[in-house]
């Protein structure tokens, strides 16, 4: 069985609490070998670490959520051009329909943000857990922030920018296949939106190759099929032959 871990401090900080636990119990009327007492130092450590990285690792989870949802290109639009981006074109959040509404520098500033709110929770979890399994979880959170925004209604955008951001800090090799895997099937057919669907198979596609653990394999399969499902008006578009191919306009 996968047992996971966290960096987190032990020894004295552990030990101190131990002791007030015990007297607490104690003066209570418990019955404290039945609680704690039984339990070696070493145990007790391990369940204290748990707890406190556990409990960290929610409220991380819920910032993750929150930055990932902070809506960049709907801001910067309303800053830059006083236009609301979801009243232009497909209506959409993300970079592609901000470079329709309001030009390459702001579409471009968009992406950078949007990429940044998940690279970033995504790198510095890495630091404080020490366990790439949970920096997957923290990645999954960004993407879902971004498609469905507590800002907006639990509405938002679809979430391609936040996929690779935090996919180049959990493996930058993985990243670098699904940008040329994009670059190819959007060179071939004009299409963001299906090199976007396209990609976002790939790090499944690639932890199943190089042998990852079952939790990580479906937590990639559960990030694509949020970037398909917010692609879905795409999709039926492709079908009936109007989805329209990408044109760069200058603003």
């Amino acid at each position: 069985m996968r047992i996971y871990s966290f960096n987190f401090a032990s020894g004295p900080l552990i030990g101190s609490l131990k002791e007030p636990v015990c007297s607490k119990l104690q003066d209570a009327g418990a019955e404290v070998p039945n609680i704690l007492e039984k339990l070696e130092s070493s145990s007790l450590e391990i369940y204290i670490l748990r707890m406190v990285g556990l409990c960290t690792l929610f409220f991380y989870l819920i910032g993750s959520f929150l930055l990932g949802g902070i809506p960049f290109g709907l801001i910067y639009v309303k800053v830059f051009y006083k236009q609301d981006v979801r009243t232009v074109g497909s209506g959409n959040i993300g970079t592609t329909n901000v470079l329709r509404a309001a030009g390459i520098p702001v579409a471009l500033l968009t992406m950078v943000s949007d990429f940044l709110k998940s690279f970033i929770p995504v790198f510095f979890s890495q630091k404080l857990f020490g366990n790439n399994f949970y920096s997957q979880i923290v990645w999954l959170s960004t993407i879902i922030g971004h498609c469905f925004s507590p800002y907006l209604g639990f509405r938002g955008g679809k979430g391609v920018a936040t996929f690779f951001g935090g996919l180049l800090a959990l493996d930058f090799y993985m990243a670098l296949y699904s940008i040329l895997i994009w670059l190819i099937v959007f060179l071939l057919t004009g299409f963001v939106s299906l090199g976007s669907m396209v990609t976002s198979i790939v790090p499944a596609v690639v932890s199943m190759i190089k042998g990852y653990d079952l939790e990580s394999i479906l937590l990639f399969l559960l990030g694509s099929l949020i970037i398909i499902y917010r692609h879905k008006s795409n999709i039926a578009r492709l079908f009936s032959g109007t989805e329209n191919k990408f044109e760069l306009r200058r603003k």
